[in-house]
């Protein structure tokens, strides 16, 4: 029996429009999606939903992270503050295979309002079914070896 791969999911207001799609992309995928929220009305502050995704991710009580507001970048900021989450804003099909692939990337950004449904939805398929190719280990080693001399 194949295990079902939970994915934790956030979103600010920008993507109001989207969400629900999203949500029903990933579970036709087969995916269990975990989702952190959004306000439900009017406008509400992204890093809220981002540290709780990246949370989630970083524990390990789910396999990886799907962040979506206006841009994405607000989110990646966010998520990345939380130690041991590689959160990336994507803009692309390149790039979702290549913070993936190369980054190691456990969570992917992206914009409501920079893509279409259909590009959102391809580039997660694309981030999630992409292996990290272990010869980028060592970067990623000197990325967390900076993130423990951190004072904080």
């Amino acid at each position: 029996m194949k295990e079902i791969k939970k994915i934790a999911f956030g979103t600010d207001h920008a993507a109001l429009d989207i969400r629900e799609n999203v949500k029903e992309y990933l579970k036709d995928l087969g995916y269990e999606v975990i989702d952190f929220g959004f306000c439900g009305c009017g406008s509400c502050d992204y890093p809220d939903y981002a540290f709780k995704v990246a949370e989630a991710v970083v524990s390990r009580k789910v396999y990886k992270g799907v962040l979506i507001c206006g841009t994405g970048i607000g989110m990646s900021i966010a998520a990345n503050k939380v130690k041991g989450a590689i959160a990336a804003v994507c803009w692309d099909e390149d790039t979702a295979r290549l913070v993936a692939q190369h980054n190691g990337a456990n969570i992917i950004c992206l914009g409501s309002r920079t893509a279409t449904i259909s590009e959102v939805c391809h580039r997660i398929k694309i981030f999630l079914e992409t292996l990290f190719e272990e010869r980028h280990s060592q970067r990623i080693e000197k990325i967390r070896h900076i993130e423990e001399m951190q004072v904080g």
